[in-house]
Formats: structure tokens, C-alpha cells, sequence
């Protein structure tokens, strides 16, 4: 599995491996050791909005946990399969915002089984998350950074795969190739419903359209939505898909003990999947 060209967070241009690739390394001079689990650090100081952004360790252990425990697997499988139908072809592919690396680890197997010798990149804001996702599988490249400035070339991808993660227009027409794929799963409107019923006073449908939030160089060609229920048993389940959502994390901790109560929780996974593809004015494709 091939390195992922990267390019440097400073001046942007591309990183070399050197010193027996340990070391990336641009013409301007600028270098960024490998980390002992793997991964790159490309994270700049002043990209940071606080110390340690992103999931910290104990968030991480919890989606890992949950997603190990294969509850969202129909997720990644319509992932798969709508990459496969989509681009039938080995092709330079970012999960951006990777977390712990369980789709970009289930992506490239897929792939890997059918055929595919992909070029993947899993980016993610979090240390703690690169370097749980970079004991998965060392033929992925991982890196520390932002998704607000994605360390590749310019026009280099052939796919971008957003999962519950920011959308940044603009970043991701300097990234991608013209004619590349954008696909970017957001939560339903009766996402983890009963969850939320139990947490709310009064529960609003999920308000979610990543449309919204790109340009018009981006069309969108399919929404996919199939959604499932899943069945959790015991305190420390709950617990973790407490943790991995944004409702888990502000709700008052009462409310929480009452929750982690019960030894039984059956609630929707309504994930959908926005299959947007990039066609900026000068292109021909």
C-alpha cells in the first residue's frame, strides 16, 4: 500500500520521505518525524483552538468499543458498496476526520478484497484518535491535521468521505480532482431517536443537509438512507454510545446515572449518506 503524497501544513509544498523513512521532509526545509505507532503529526500550533482538540483518550476508547462491537456495520457497508458502484477503479482516497479509524480500516479491506489498490489517507484532529487508528492497520497513512487544511496537493483526490465530521467547502475544492467523489454520511432525522427521548424535554427531528454547507461546484448525485435499530445490553454499551455522541456529552449527569440505569436500550440508527460529486465552472469532466 503506497504512501500518501502529503504536503507540508507551512508552505504547502510536498513532503519527502528521507532519513529511511522516519522523516518527511519539504524543499524549504521543513521536517516532521514519524511517531512510533506510525503516524504523522502535521498539525501546526496555530491550527490548534485549545491543547489537545479533538476526542480525548477516554472518548476514543468508548467509540472504539462501540464501533468494534460492529452495531453501526450496516453503515459501513453501504459506505463500501457505494464506493464500489460509484468508482470501480483504484483511486487516492481522505477520510477526513477519521476518529479511530474503523471505517477507513473497514473501507480499505473492502476495497483490498476486491481489487482495489487504493492510496488512503486518515486525517484526524485528535492525536489520541490517529494513533488508536494507526494500530489498525499500518498501510494507511495517518496524520494529525486539520480538515481545514488537508495535508495533500492540490487536485490530488479522487474521493473525500466525511463521516459526522465538519464540512469545509472551500478546502475540499483545492483538494479534490475535478470529477471527484464527495461522500458524507450525517445523522436522519429520527437519528438514535429513543436515545434522545430519554435525554430531551422535548426532542427536535435532526436538521441535517450538507448541501447547505457546500458550493455549487458541488452536485449531488444520490442520498442514501436505510435506517436500522440496534439493540444495546448492559451499562458499559450505553455508555459508550453515550459518550461518542454530542448529546451523551451535554446532557446533566442526573440524567445520565438514570440512563446508565437500565440494562436495555433499543433506539434508530438513521445515518445517511450524501453521494455529492465535485464539478468546478472550468472543468470538462
Amino acid at each position: 500500500m503506497p504512501l500518501m503524497q502529503l504536503a507540508c501544513p507551512v508552505c504547502s509544498e510536498l513532503l519527502q520521505l528521507c532519513n529511511e523513512e522516519r522523516t518527511l521532509r519539504c524543499a524549504a526545509g521543513h521536517s516532521f518525524d514519524r511517531a512510533k505507532q506510525g503516524y504523522w503529526n502535521l498539525l501546526l500550533v496555530q491550527s490548534k483552538r485549545s491543547k489537545d482538540p479533538g476526542d480525548n483518550p477516554e472518548m476514543v476508547q468508548s467509540r472504539t468499543r462501540f464501533l468494534d462491537g460492529q452495531f453501526y456495520r450496516p453503515v459501513l457497508e453501504r459506505i463500501c458498496q457505494t464506493l464500489d458502484d460509484a468508482l470501480p477503479k483504484s483511486a487516492v482516497i481522505a477520510d477526513l476526520g477519521c476518529g479511530e479509524g474503523y471505517y477507513t480500516t473497514g473501507l480499505r479491506q473492502h476495497r483490498l478484497d476486491n481489487g482495489y489498490e487504493d492510496t488512503i489517507l486518515g486525517l484526524d484532529i485528535s492525536k489520541h484518535a490517529v494513533k488508536s487508528a494507526a494500530k489498525r492497520d499500518k498501510r494507511i497513512t495517518w496524520s494529525v491535521g486539520s480538515s481545514a487544511r488537508i495535508p495533500v496537493p492540490g487536485a490530488s483526490l479522487d474521493v473525500a468521505l466525511i463521516i459526522f465530521s465538519k464540512v469545509l467547502s472551500e478546502e475540499l475544492e483545492r483538494a479534490l480532482k475535478p470529477g471527484a467523489l464527495l461522500l458524507i454520511a450525517y445523522p436522519g432525522p429520527r437519528h438514535l431517536m429513543s436515545l434522545r427521548e430519554l435525554i430531551y424535554e422535548e426532542v427536535r427531528d435532526n436538521d441535517s443537509d450538507p448541501a447547505k454547507q457546500l458550493s455549487d461546484a458541488f452536485k449531488l448525485e444520490q442520498t442514501l438512507s436505510e435506517p436500522f435499530d440496534i439493540e444495546l445490553e448492559g451499562n458499559q454499551q450505553i455508555s459508550d454510545l453515550l459518550a461518542m455522541t454530542p448529546h451523551g456529552q451535554r446532557m446533566q449527569s442526573a440524567k445520565r446515572d438514570e440512563i446508565l440505569q437500565r440494562q436495555q436500550l433499543r433506539t434508530e440508527v438513521d445515518i445517511r449518506l450524501g453521494l455529492f460529486r465535485y464539478q468546478p465552472e472550468n472543468s470538462s469532466e
